[in-house]
């Protein structure tokens, strides 16, 4: 095979010879997100109606201007605790939220407060102690919520809260997600720009078959009933409610039929006088705009549809202008790439505003005026160098006349505030060389004009390797990126062995030009052990494009595993690595990733660890798997060429599967299928189960579960210590 590599580019950090601490797995895990994270602003944000900022330092609310050298305090903890004159204190300065240059809003012991600048006193708001899913309209103050299955909302300044719905029971939620937090859904309630309206989701699940999970918890156990469409099972259906807060009345939206369509990304016009849904098909080929009158419930018009012959997946609502009521934004991948459109609801005109090979990954904010959008997008491909999905990079985009400039030079990945007036980007961004650094831009040139923060190493002073980035040859002749860390104490002459950690599902990018490039800090503790980390976005993964995410299509994990082989092929041309010793290690799709691997390609690897991995894709969910799959009955052969318990007689080298034992979004029913083919078929398998947890092992318990997974890993791959 021909292992010519073109190499774009590679950053390392490199290991400091002075360094004396050892980093170990405890501390690697605990302290990722504080002692080892860079330096930040703790709280940084532009304060509503001015050109200021705010951050927390310390015990203060500190305040920041564009000319002014030294930032001042708005306000102590103790001052802020005497205002707030609760029993239970404060113990450090809570995040706010501004409603004007002189007023904002903070949650502490279970209330709402409003405190105004200069006042010795708030204003405070309880609500019932049950109460979940708040979602707070940032001019009212009027606060939705939901308690048990059912929706309320409070107003400030009225007597009692308004119960909207009353039929919340098994299986019917309302004001929550729905549609498992697919299609950028993230909650169930959505504000009118002035708050006189609220949108929310209404789920009937009653015809979903029930699953159970066990709880050990009680004696003896007993089981949890979820509801858990499978692929091509029943699913369910989903209604969009409007509760007009001035007359008391809640109508639904007229949205028809099918009654399993997706119902996503709800926006509202400006004037509030239209409130639009996009329509997906259950079969996620086609798509539907259609605007509503929020009153009568009655369709007004269908404003755009899109239709893709393998799936769309819309993410964002229609963004509407206030200066030109009938034009909104829409993001769309039409064209190959998530760009922006703008259209006139009223002529049907559309322009496309942002457009290359490069994508927009999320819009940032608007001028006043509504003549530019800052958003944040990949770097654009550079012919010979396919590496755009490694940076993101702030970029200005003319409404007018279309023109796009690119705010930040930097190489790295780079995060966006725009200022109320439009005036000033404040830019958190990050690299493999750059630990962070927040400055203050231009949003007309990107000039920096002030830097905030420059963040010291966190890991100085600790005994740490390299950091790589790379590219190689993919399997369908184009390139993937890839991530090589290496120990402190590498040495070219010895042989190392290799610890694949993989996912390569679809939205999820893990190496990239950021800090640690894109790593989690337990793979350094694992080089120090004696490993080389080694990782590789292959295709289906995320901001390479349609073309590059879409080749994945009705076969989920078998292009994959031939990009990730590719790796494999790329690793065993390097003179330092040990060939005979590669283990792999992956959670959730990167679980049936590291059994695919080991069941497709046996005697390539020493050991592998599937945690919480899908086994059988006719096992899992709906709105993820007939997306990417379509269903059981119109793509039989991919469902059983991906069901890798057919495939549990090939495999050959020792597998670890971990589950938690209520997980309800991989069931533990994949691990048990897969351990019934491999004792049916008298293949030796390892198996931990990790009871209450769901998904994912949080909190300490994910020490153990690492200890656990290097306990398996060093025991059969058996690394040299350097």
């Amino acid at each position: 095979m021909n292992r010519t590599i073109t190499l774009l580019f590679a950053f390392a950090i490199p290991f400091l010879l002075h360094a004396q601490k050892a980093l170990t797995l405890r501390d690697a895990i605990l302290k990722a997100g504080t002692d080892y994270a860079p330096e930040r602003l703790r709280g940084l944000q532009w304060i509503e109606g001015s050109n200021t900022y705010n951050y927390v330092k310390e015990d203060k609310l500190m305040r920041g201007t564009l000319g002014k050298s030294v930032d001042l305090p708005i306000i102590d903890l103790a001052t802020l605790n005497q205002a707030v004159g609760d029993t239970v204190k404060l113990k450090t300065i809570p995040m706010v939220t501004w409603l004007s240059s002189d007023r904002y809003r903070f949650f502490h012991n279970g209330r709402y407060h409003v405190h105004t600048l200069g006042n010795r006193t708030t204003e405070t708001t309880a609500l019932p102690a049950e109460a979940a899913n708040e979602d707070i309209h940032p001019k009212s103050g009027a606060i939705a919520y939901t308690v048990d299955k059912d929706l309320y909302i409070h107003r400030p300044g009225h007597k009692g809260d308004i119960r909207v719905t009353t039929d919340g029971t098994d299986g019917i939620v309302n004001g929550q997600s729905v549609h498992r937090q697919e299609y950028g859904i993230t909650k169930g309630t959505f504000w009118s720009p002035d708050g006189n309206l609220l949108a929310f989701y209404r789920m009937d699940e009653r015809m979903v078959s029930p699953y159970f999970l066990e709880n050990i918890g009680t004696r003896p156990s007993t089981f949890e009933k979820i509801r858990y469409p499978m692929a091509g099972d029943t699913s369910h259906h989903v209604t969009v409610g409007i509760h007009d807060l001035r007359t008391g009345k809640t109508t639904f939206l007229r949205t028809g039929t099918p009654a399993d369509q997706y119902l996503t990304n709800i926006g509202w016009s400006a004037d509030e006088q239209q409130v639009t849904v996009a329509h997906l098909d259950r079969a996620t080929e086609h798509l539907k705009l259609v605007s509503y009158d929020p009153l009568s419930g009655e369709p007004k018009a269908t404003l755009l549809e899109e239709h893709d012959e393998k799936y769309l997946e819309p993410q964002h609502p229609a963004v509407f202008l206030k200066t030109r009521k009938h034009q909104y934004i829409w993001q769309s991948q039409r064209d190959g790439w998530n760009h922006l459109y703008r259209y006139d609801a009223t002529n049907r005109s559309v322009e496309q505003l942002t457009k290359g090979q490069w994508l927009v990954k999320d819009m940032v904010g608007m001028d006043p005026k509504e003549t530019f959008i800052i958003v944040e997008g990949t770097a654009e491909i550079i012919p010979g160098r396919p590496a755009g999905a490694l940076e993101t990079h702030l970029y200005r985009v003319e409404l007018n006349s279309g023109k796009v400039k690119r705010l930040t030079q930097e190489p790295g990945t780079h995060h966006g505030q725009l200022s109320s007036d439009g005036s000033t980007v404040i830019d958190t961004w990050n690299s493999v060389s750059v630990p962070g650094e927040v400055v203050l831009r231009d949003s007309r040139t990107g000039q920096r004009m002030k830097v905030l923060l420059t963040s010291k190493d966190p890991l100085d002073g600790i005994t740490k390797g390299s950091i790589e980035l790379l590219t190689i040859p993919g399997a369908e002749g184009d390139f993937l990126n890839a991530r090589l860390i290496k120990p402190s104490h590498f040495n070219k002459d010895k042989r190392y062995p290799v610890l694949i950690y993989v996912y390569n599902g679809p939205h999820v990018q893990l190496v990239g030009n950021g800090f640690l490039g894109g790593a989690s800090l337990w793979m350094l503790e694992a080089a120090e052990r004696g490993y080389l980390v080694w990782t590789v976005d292959g295709h289906g993964s995320a901001h390479r494009g349609r073309a590059f995410e879409q080749a994945i299509h009705r076969h989920l994990g078998e292009l994959e595993v031939k990009d990730q082989m590719r790796g494999v092929d790329y690793l065993k041309g390097l003179p330092f690595v040990d060939t005979t010793r590669i283990g792999v290690h992956g959670w959730s799709f990167g679980g049936h990733m590291t059994t695919a691997m080991l069941t497709r390609h046996p005697g390539i690897f020493k050991a592998g660890v599937a945690g919480g991995p899908v086994m059988d894709w006719g096992l899992y969910e709906v709105m993820y798997t007939e997306r990417y799959m379509d269903t059981p009955a119109e793509n039989p052969e991919g469902y059983a060429s991906t069901d890798l318990t057919r495939l549990a007689d090939k495999l050959q080298e020792p597998l670890l599967i971990i589950t938690g034992g209520k997980d309800d979004t991989v069931l533990p029913q994949h691990a048990y299928s897969f351990l019934k083919a491999c004792v049916d078929k008298g293949v030796p398998v390892d198996f931990f189960d990790y009871p209450g947890h769901g998904h994912n092992v949080r909190g300490k318990d994910r020490v153990h579960l690492m200890e656990k997974v290097f306990d398996y890993l060093d025991r059969h791959l058996v690394p040299s210590k350097g």
